[in-house]
């Protein structure tokens, strides 16, 4: 989404994911946070989504 906001939350592997989508702006805030915090993602498979945005497809279609 094009959206101007940064709200996300994250799943970890054999969590149910949980959102359809999420804002760019989201991903470069989470990916600004990982460079800062390397160990944050170290080895890990995660999963990226808007909080309560939980549905069978993204709104946008």
């Amino acid at each position: 989404m094009d959206e101007d906001e940064i709200d996300y939350e994250t799943t970890e592997r054999h969590e149910h994911f949980k959102g359809t989508v999420i804002s760019r702006k989201s991903v470069a805030a989470f990916v600004v946070k990982i460079i800062q915090t390397p160990a944050l993602a170290s080895r890990k498979n995660l999963g990226l989504n808007k909080p309560h945005s939980d549905a069978d497809q993204p709104y946008f279609i």
